[in-house]
């Protein structure tokens, strides 16, 4: 019989560490009282009736949504633009039009929050979701353009001149060429933006009205009270989560072949 060796040991603490406490939210999520600790008390399904019939989650959820979705499709377009503009053409002045699309993201989001609550301030623009979609952008664009251009940097530009030769037009080759091939990185790149829009806390809390984002709602419930109920939507969150990435990577291998 093998011994276990100290790698595995440590593999198996590591992996504990990592996932124990998802497990333990994943588990008083479905905890018949109150109580967030052990003993177990019973399985019930009360703390995701109250999610869903909380209209302060639901509000949350559709709000966290639009500034997600809006945040990715304008990131996409523009951080692709971008990303093909400084990748292919060298310019004067590319250098530093690159060094301020990646400069907020060298900034805390702290930093960047209270920057865009005094430039809204003094050009007296209400807050709203859309100051907070605006505050994302801001914040997501470098990471969206860094995939971007790194897969663009690696590109074989032979493959559109071969399309032109063939008698392609430049949005032909674009769409039936360049895109299905940059598509798996724009894809991961969509969703490291959704994920950052989806979760952002310090910008969003700078820049919104009199709404309230899903996350800012966890955030102040958290801090009033213990309401078991934070536990059952991020479990909903976490298998929301896992069906999006499975269904993308599906996406991204049909894509591939």
């Amino acid at each position: 019989m093998r011994r276990p060796s100290g790698l595995g040991l440590y593999t198996v603490l590591l992996f504990l560490f990592l996932f124990a406490p998802i497990a333990v939210v994943v588990l008083f999520s479905f905890n018949k009282t109150a109580g967030l600790t052990f003993p177990f008390h019973g399985w019930s399904l009360r703390w995701y009736r109250a999610v869903f019939s909380s209209s302060t989650y639901r509000d949350a959820i559709v709000a966290s949504l639009r500034v997600a979705v809006v945040t990715v499709v304008v990131v996409v377009v523009v951080g692709t633009l971008a990303g093909i503009g400084l990748t292919r053409h060298a310019f004067r002045g590319s250098g530093v039009v690159r060094a301020l699309l990646l400069f907020p993201a060298a900034l805390p989001g702290l930093f960047v929050g209270i920057a865009l609550l005094s430039f809204f301030v003094q050009t007296k623009v209400t807050l709203s979701l859309w100051t907070v979609t605006v505050g994302h952008l801001v914040y997501v664009l470098p990471y969206f353009f860094l995939v971007v251009a790194s897969r663009l940097q690696r590109f074989d530009y032979l493959l559109e001149e071969a399309a032109r030769d063939l008698g392609a037009g430049p949005w032909t080759t674009f769409r039936r060429v360049t895109l299905p091939l940059i598509a798996p990185s724009l894809i991961a790149g969509a969703l490291v933006v959704f994920s950052l829009s989806w979760d952002e806390v310090f910008i969003t809390f700078f820049t919104i009205g009199a709404q309230n984002t899903l996350p800012l709602v966890i955030y102040s419930t958290v801090k009033q009270s213990v309401d078991p109920s934070v536990n059952a939507i991020s479990t909903l969150l976490l298998a929301g989560s896992l069906v999006f990435i499975f269904s993308v990577r599906r996406l991204v291998v049909d894509l591939q072949q």
